[in-house]
């Protein structure tokens, strides 16, 4: 008996031993599985910050495309009516442009693929603005119609091999972007292919080793379903996670380039047309003119601030302790308050633990509408800002005494392109109190309105005054 228990004990021990072997292979699976995936996760990583770096390069190309036009619009301008002034705006587009050029060599610096491209972008650039210069000197030696003669609107000379580089620089990235587009597509699917079978492999394994625990079984029966069930569902949050920011990024590249540009395009061609050929035109048509370059600036104001509102909710918040008063004054400062006719009061403000970036934009959207609203009184206009401690909560009150709203709208006030006034009378995109809101609610405040027409409103804040666990 004693040998067979003696027996039954070293075939337990070799079982032990078989099990501890599968159980450890197993383990090691899922830890390679794991450490693949760790590094498959940075290599995502690194995938949408080369799309987030290919967007600034996108945007300073289009900068640049941007400044270049206008250097054109004001030489043209110049050549038009010979107002030395149009000479100062186009040296001030061309240094903007060199700024602009720097940005672009430092955001390509890192790709060759790009990097061969800007210094023949600088050199056009600067070869552009040299032929400005010197068909400047010869309107002022021999006369405007002698500049104009000689002033290339087309090929050498002329802006078209910057636009021209700029474009070759745009396609080139826009290759590298599909190329490494690809190879991340190619990896993920690698990366599912090994999750598949590592993970069924150490399925098997497990399955096999919990036969051999027939004590155990059902107890671990209900541990794999739950296990199971929770993988299926992370994986199904991680493809719709993977889906929305892929369709918010592509929702944001197309507004802020695909939808931009026209419009820059629009707005700077028909200025163009405003300046060399506006004597010609009846005013009606002149008129015309005028509103397809106001729309333009105004759908590209839409589509800032609706990027704006994009951004800001994925913004990650970082609190800090934030001046309150000197956030005010900086803020008053930065909307051009103290240029305006406006009485500004501000009382005892307590500080907040809040992000102060974010926060910035919560108060020039409050203390820009304040103004605003209020500039028709005038002299008579007048802006109070107070605050005061409630516990771990801080209160801060933006009064105006300014057109003010109907309150039976107030539900509509923070809404995104929600306006209580027409653009007639007032400008704006309807989108600051919504980015007001999702900044607030994001520290974890609130923000109230009250209103009377033609007596100004007040807009209540509630923010946390000290850290919170």
């Amino acid at each position: 008996m004693t040998e067979d228990a003696g027996g039954s004990i070293r075939k337990t021990g070799g079982g032990g031993a078989w099990l501890v072997g599968a159980f450890a292979v197993a383990v090691l699976l899922l830890l390679a599985i794991a450490m693949y995936g760790v590094r498959q996760n940075e290599r995502t990583r690194q995938a949408r910050a080369y799309a987030a770096a290919s967007l600034q390069i996108e945007q300073a190309a289009l900068d640049m495309v941007n400044v270049s036009t206008l250097m054109e619009v004001h030489q043209r301008g110049y050549l038009v009516a010979g107002d030395p002034r149009a000479l100062a705006l186009r040296d001030a587009q061309y240094r903007k442009g060199l700024l602009e050029a720097e940005l672009l060599r430092r955001a390509t610096a890192g790709e060759p693929t790009l990097a061969v491209v800007t210094p023949g972008i600088l050199a056009a650039f600067e070869a552009r603005y040299r032929r400005m210069r010197e068909i400047g000197e010869l309107a002022a030696a021999g006369g405007l119609d002698a500049a104009r003669q000689a002033a290339p609107l087309q090929g050498p000379g002329s802006v078209d091999p910057v636009l021209g580089l700029l474009e070759e620089l745009r396609r080139r990235q826009a290759r590298v972007l599909a190329e490494r587009e690809a190879r991340a597509d190619r990896e993920a699917a690698s990366f599912r292919a090994v999750m598949l079978y590592g993970n069924g492999l150490a399925l098997l394994l497990v399955v096999a080793t919990m036969i051999a625990l027939l004590a155990q079984l059902r107890r671990n029966e209900r541990l794999r379903l739950r296990l199971e069930e929770a993988h299926q569902l992370e994986m199904e949050r991680t493809a719709e996670l993977e889906r929305s920011n892929r369709e918010l990024e592509a929702f944001s590249y197309t507004i802020s380039h695909d939808l931009r540009a026209p419009l820059r395009h629009i707005d700077g061609y028909a200025r163009i047309l405003q300046e060399d050929a506006g004597d010609q035109l009846a005013p009606d048509l002149r008129a015309y003119l005028d509103t397809i370059s106001d729309s333009s600036r105004r759908m590209g104001m839409l589509i800032d601030d609706l990027l704006t509102f994009s951004r800001l909710g994925r913004k990650p918040v970082g609190r800090v302790r934030v001046d309150i008063a000197d956030l005010t004054r900086r803020a008053y400062e930065e909307v051009g308050g103290t240029a305006s006719e406006a009485d500004f009061v501000v009382g005892d403000l307590p500080d907040a633990h809040a992000d102060p970036v974010l926060l910035r934009q919560v108060w020039v959207n409050l203390l820009s509408n304040a103004l605003k609203y209020s500039a028709p009184r005038g002299a008579g206009a007048r802006i109070e800002v107070t605050g005061e401690r409630a516990g771990p909560i801080a209160r801060y009150r933006f009064r105006d005494n300014g057109v003010g709203f109907d309150m039976r709208y107030a539900d509509k006030l923070f809404g995104v392109f929600q306006r209580m006034h027409s653009q007639d009378e007032f400008e704006g995109t309807g989108v600051g109190l919504a980015i007001v809101r999702q900044i607030v609610e994001r520290h974890g405040g609130s923000v109230q309105a009250e209103a009377e027409p033609g007596r100004g409103a007040t807009f209540t804040l509630e923010l946390p005054a000290e850290e919170t666990e």
